[in-house]
């Protein structure tokens, strides 16, 4: 029955989503960690009581009890609407919005029961109470985008306050006048009384008309909480409590594809996919990327790597590389070429690696950071390339030793921001070969995994993306040592390979959501 006010909507146009109703949310457990490591000096062996009874063993396993609530939340699929919205220049101007109309209520809350574990036989009890919904949503595309300079990126938004698109989107959806609407900003404003329901609207602007797989992550919807020590953590015992954990509040996140039935920038219908759906196109479409690039790019990726001397597992990226992957196989394969001995033909080995393209780009590269250029982009090219300890007379004498260098140097920025700023004050607008010869060596360590065990390039490139990953699971399941898989893995899809394939292989279709933790350091993309 339609809530009053809305028009009936046909049964499975609003999708339902159960509250998160797992037991493992309700009992948490985790060490102090300014006493268990910050005075682990203060640890000592008792002779006459339990050893669980000292100040830093106290300390540990720790259990919380917190009250956890949950929101039942209730969606249509995303839709795509023109409106009109204002501009700087105090104008209003026509664009592309995407939207998702959904609906929460107050389900109330759990609490475990004392001594109990959440189980059927020791269960947990029902609370009511208000709930401030304070949403937040993520549109995340799952698999790269090209841009401008001709990188791989993923995409996020944050969806927006669009006030002007209120009223067009009450039309699209015939919500009449007197029932409210609420956007990110309003839904805040008070709590929700037990059992109160709303509807409510997310707004992205600007959003990458390419992307055809995405995932939305909604936060807000339950105070149910994770935690973890940081990966730069150095506690001391005088730091104050949790100073060294990074929190994260459950989110949902759910699957959608974009159907286009003409040409590439048609297509406005949203639906809902499956877990693992996106998982196992993303990975077929990557397999299919590569084998497709020799001829893309006249190149020979996998002769280069065997002219180096090298093997694809030696240009794996480095443990807790994020989805983009490193720059440091890039930097193997640069040292390698400067290695190599006199009468070697080094271009011939580098336009078999990145193509006829690559090979200009490389020419490219080298004069922006050795050429002439005027004397404030000097300036800073000279103070970039000092930290390196390097001068744009180094780069010209040595190119390869040099860009090697250059290469690690960026790697090893702190942040993103900075590898890109380094990478602009050193090369300008060249730097973006730098992004593109990483994802060649990407490109040739997958072809040279796909050789070793037995997948065809040429069946591959022919395949669509879900037989290109059904070719990957014959060739997967044959390999029964998990340590070698786990390596093939990586080779064939990057650091995140085990992952996304585990993900993949494991798809119940039907699943059409998922609860998850996300932290604020992980990394974007499949």
């Amino acid at each position: 029955m339609a809530q009053q006010g809305f028009v009936p909507l046909a049964p499975g146009v609003l999708t339902v989503i159960r509250p998160d109703a797992s037991a493992d949310d309700l009992i948490l457990r985790g060490d102090l960690l300014e006493v268990t490591v910050g005075q682990q000096d203060k640890a000592w062996t008792p002779q006459r009581a339990a050893a669980n009874t000292t100040f830093v063993e106290q300390s540990r396993n720790r259990t919380y009890l917190p009250d956890v609530w949950c929101l039942e939340f209730a969606f249509k699929s995303p839709r795509l609407l023109e409106v009109d919205v204002p501009t700087t220049e105090l104008k209003m101007r026509r664009k592309q919005i995407w939207y998702l109309l959904y609906r929460v209520r107050n389900a109330g809350a759990r609490r475990a029961v004392a001594g109990g574990d959440g189980t059927p036989e020791q269960p947990f009890e029902k609370l009511e109470m208000p709930v401030r919904f304070v949403p937040h949503f993520v549109l995340e595309s799952l698999d790269p985008v090209i841009d401008a300079d001709g990188i791989a990126r993923y995409r996020a938004y944050l969806d927006r306050l669009v006030p002007t698109a209120i009223a067009a989107i009450r039309r699209e959806e015939k919500v009449p006048a007197d029932q409210r609407l609420f956007d990110s900003a309003s839904m805040t404003g008070a709590d929700m009384a037990p059992g109160e329901t709303r509807w409510g609207v997310a707004i992205w602007e600007d959003v990458d008309p390419r992307i055809d797989f995405f995932s939305i992550y909604v936060r807000g919807l339950t105070n149910a909480m994770h935690w973890r020590r940081r990966a730069d953590a150095d506690i001391r015992g005088t730091d104050p409590p949790a100073a060294h954990m990074e929190q994260a509040l459950e989110s949902l996140r759910l699957d959608f594809y974009r159907s286009r039935s003409g040409g590439r920038g048609e297509g406005t219908e949203l639906s809902v996919g499956y877990a693992g759906m996106f998982e196992r196109i993303v990975i077929g479409s990557r397999l299919i990327e590569a084998a497709g690039r020799p001829v893309e790019a006249n190149s020979l990726p996998v002769d280069a790597i065997q002219d180096l001397g090298l093997t694809w597992p030696d240009l794996l990226d480095p443990e807790g590389a994020d989805a983009a992957g490193s720059l440091l196989p890039l930097e193997t394969v640069l040292t390698k070429l400067a290695a190599l001995p006199k009468g070697e033909d080094r271009g011939k080995i580098f336009r078999d690696l990145c193509g006829d393209v690559g090979l200009k780009g490389f020419s490219d590269l080298l004069a922006a950071a050795s050429g002439d250029v005027p004397p404030d982009r000097d300036a800073r090219r000279r103070e970039a390339l000092a930290a390196m300890k390097l001068t744009p007379e180094d780069v010209r004498q040595r190119p390869l030793v040099s860009l090697a260098t250059i290469v690690r140097g960026l790697e090893s920025a702190p942040t993103h921001d900075l590898r890109v700023a380094r990478e602009r004050a050193i090369f300008g607008a060249e730097g973006r070969w730098i992004e593109r010869f990483a994802q060649d060596v990407a490109a040739a360590r997958c072809l040279a995994a796909m050789e070793d065990c037995g997948l065809e390039a040429t069946r591959i490139s022919q395949a669509d993306a879900r037989a290109a990953f059904a070719m990957l699971q014959v060739a997967v399941d044959a390999e029964k040592n998990p340590d070698t898989r786990g390596q093939l893995l990586q080779g064939l899809l990057g650091p995140r390979g085990p992952l996304v394939y585990a993900a993949a292989a494991a798809v119940h279709e039907g699943i059409d959501h998922t609860w998850v933790f996300r932290y604020e350091t992980d990394s974007v993309g499949l």
